[in-house]
């Protein structure tokens, strides 16, 4: 079963690397399904079937699977790239609803199977697995969903093992908060009586109460794996970290590892605890990550976990080490709503230069962001310049496609420090043949453009990038319509002018 998951996901995970439309990952999936048995030519696999609601409304699932003319499944397709939004589940479970069915599935960035249990008011998460070759648990989803061992009855009993399985967790969880909340007098009890035994005829009970007393004890997790191990930390009073500057972050392509992002030095910190690819995935990093996987891990039933914290110099350093080869660890790094760390770079001459929040930030940057863009797209599709405009989702960017594959104009919006920006963006497999030559020809390109961007704004990145900012106050109306119109008018220059140039090229 593990071989047939990791046959399943591989395009999957190639999808996900090249960033491809959803349409595209769309037709992968229904490819893939043939591998668990389903066959689209006796009507198993449906691509978005148009079915009537009532007398005047329609919908059109992305994919259904049915037998004996029976449907048995639905599923909601996403990018591979996309982050989960309650949206995209609300229109899952509508979906389930309208056609009576149980079981739902989301993929997207990730797998996860959704139960409508009974007498409940919204569908419930029961199994969430990474759209990867290791995930062990790939296996159980490729017994449940092939062709042969699949009935309505072997998921309903699965979805309600899952269940109790959740509300026994949820039970600990609770067990295990009491503790966290409750660790100061619990264990400063236990310890009093140790103390005095040792200590008791040098220092009063008087006294090890005092040095109790200035020492703090916080109960946390070690984030290992899918159970949380609880560990015990003392920490002092005094000098209190200052956390202003250090977001935590997760990362989970090819790896589950947790860390520190350090704005004001932009390094990253992967975390103990932390498990990387044990593989190496290209032989250009091989020798040097050998060292590190030696040096930084020990290894614990067959998976590589980081046995102290390592601090890297950038993002994407420590994404190379955690994935196994060349990656983007701006993207490939979240916080924890989510969000890349591109939201947190700072960039030389095309974004503010200084590592400090603007004091006005957009109070609901997702809400914001999917208006925005909402926005941006109305305008850019009403001068009629560019054939072909993506869908606007809740990111803090907006990319818009020239004809060349990897290279695009890359928008970005930046509630953190309230600015917008228009670049070209070449990535790593383009760059060698595309940089240099418009390099070649600056001059020319300043000209057309009518300004002077940045040029590589980021040197030690593999990507490379030409661009411009202007800085506003996304907290206001106004600024922020002259934002949008600013970033209309320069997406159309840059697309106009680059556009051209790379097709010489």
């Amino acid at each position: 079963m593990q071989e047939i998951w990791k046959k399943f996901v591989y395009p999957l995970i190639e999808d996900k690397k090249h960033d491809v439309e959803e349409d595209t990952y769309h037709r992968h999936i229904e490819n893939q399904l043939m591998l668990l048995g389903w066959e689209p030519w006796n009507g198993e696999i449906i691509h978005k079937q148009s079915l009537r609601i009532g007398n005047r409304n329609r919908m059109e699932p992305d994919i259904l699977v049915a037998r004996d003319d029976e449907y048995q499944f639905v599923i909601e397709v996403k990018r591979p790239n996309h982050i989960q939004q309650k949206e995209d589940i609300n229109q899952l479970e509508s979906y389930m609803r309208q056609l009576k069915l149980n079981t739902g599935v989301y993929i997207g960035e990730h797998i996860e199977v959704f139960y409508d249990k009974p007498n409940t008011n919204q569908v419930i998460s029961v199994f969430k697995l990474a759209i990867d070759l290791e995930e062990k648990r790939g296996a159980r989803i490729v017994g449940l969903f092939s062709k042969d061992n699949f009935s309505k009855e072997n998921i309903d009993n699965f979805c309600n093992e899952r269940l109790q399985e959740m509300e026994r967790q949820a039970s600990l969880n609770k067990i295990k908060e009491s503790l966290i909340a409750n660790a100061q007098i619990q264990i400063s009890e236990s310890l009093r009586p140790y103390l005095m035994d040792k200590y008791g005829n040098a220092f009063s009970e008087d006294e090890i109460k005092a040095m109790l007393s200035q020492l703090r004890f916080t109960v946390s997790t070690n984030g290992v794996n899918h159970t949380p191990v609880t560990l015990i930390q003392t920490v002092t009073q005094t000098n209190p970290i200052q956390s202003n500057y250090i977001i935590k972050c997760h990362l989970t392509r090819n790896a589950n590892a947790h860390g520190l992002f350090n704005i004001k030095d932009q390094t990253l910190t992967v975390l103990e605890g932390s498990e990387v690819n044990s593989k190496h995935l290209t032989a250009a990093v091989e020798k040097k990550r050998a060292m590190q996987l030696e040096d930084y891990t020990i290894l614990q039933a067959g998976k590589r976990i980081v046995k102290k914290d390592v601090v890297f110099k950038s993002p994407s350093d420590a994404s190379d080490f955690c994935v196994g080869g060349s990656s983007n660890g701006w993207d490939t790094w979240k916080d924890e709503q989510g969000r890349e760390l591109n939201e947190y770079r700072i960039y030389d001459g095309t974004r503010k230069s200084d590592a400090r929040f603007d004091t006005n930030r957009v109070a609901e940057p997702h809400k914001f962001y999917r208006d925005f863009w909402k926005k941006f797209r109305n305008k850019l599709e009403s001068t009629g310049v560019i054939p072909t405009l993506q869908t606007p989702r809740a990111q803090n960017w907006y990319n818009v496609r020239i004809g060349r594959s990897n290279i695009l104009v890359n928008n970005i919006c930046n509630t953190q420090k309230n600015f917008v920006s228009v670049r070209l963006y070449l990535r790593n497999p383009v760059v060698a043949k595309y940089y240099p030559a418009l390099e070649s020809r600056k001059n020319k390109i300043n000209l057309a453009l009518g300004c002077e961007p940045k040029w590589d704004t980021n040197p030690k990145a593999k990507d490379k990038t030409i661009g411009i900012s202007y800085d506003s106050d996304l907290t206001d109306p106004d600024k922020t319509e002259e934002a949008l119109n600013w970033l209309v008018q320069q997406t159309i220059v840059f697309y106009d002018v680059f556009s051209k140039e790379v097709k010489e090229i």
